[in-house]
C-alpha cells in the first residue's frame, strides 16, 4: 500500500514522477533565517508548471487554451534552511477529471520532507476563461505521472 502526500493511501504507485531540482537563492530566506511558505509555494508551482506544459505553451499566453490555478492546499512540514546542494520537488498527478487537474507534490531532500501541496488546475479558454475540455494530447502526457507519492520519513 502506497500513502498519499496528504494521508490518503492506494494501491497504485505512480508510473512516473516528475522531478524538478531547485537550487536555493539566499533571497529565499525570511528575516528568520529558512525559506519563507511564500517562496515553498512558488517552488511547488514552478515544479507543476513544468509537468503540466513542459513548453510554457499554455500557461503563460493571454489567448487560446491555457490554465487556472483554482485550489492550493499546502501542509509545511518542517523548516527548510539554505544548503547548498538542490531540493527537489516532486510531483504526480492525483486525478485527471474532465476539464481540471488534481496535482500533488512534495518537496524534500534525501532525508526529509519539507511541504507537501495538493493543487487543483482548471483548463480554460482565455481571455474569457471559459472552460475547456483537456485534450487528448494533455491526457496522454499527464497520465504518465498518473498516481501517489510514496512516504518517507521525517528526520528528527
Amino acid at each position: 500500500m502506497h500513502a498519499h502526500p496528504l494521508g490518503t493511501t492506494t494501491e497504485r504507485p505512480a508510473p512516473e514522477i516528475h522531478l524538478y531540482r531547485h537550487r536555493l537563492r539566499v533571497t529565499d530566506l525570511d528575516y528568520l533565517g529558512h525559506v519563507g511558505n511564500v517562496r515553498l509555494l512558488d517552488y511547488f508551482q514552478e515544479a507543476q508548471i513544468a509537468m503540466l506544459d513542459p513548453l510554457r505553451e499554455r500557461v503563460f499566453q493571454t489567448e487560446g487554451p491555457s490554465y487556472l490555478i483554482a485550489k492550493h492546499n499546502v501542509s509545511y512540514v518542517r523548516r527548510l534552511t539554505f544548503r547548498d546542494h538542490p531540493v527537489e520537488v516532486e510531483t504526480v498527478v492525483g486525478r485527471i477529471g474532465t476539464c481540471d487537474v488534481v496535482v500533488n507534490s512534495r518537496l524534500r531532500d534525501e532525508r526529509s520532507v519539507y511541504a507537501r501541496c495538493r493543487t487543483i488546475w482548471v483548463s480554460c479558454t482565455l481571455p474569457e476563461g471559459g472552460i475547456r475540455r483537456l485534450d487528448d494530447e494533455e491526457r496522454t502526457r499527464l497520465t504518465r505521472f498518473s498516481g501517489t507519492l510514496d512516504e518517507i520519513p521525517s528526520a528528527r
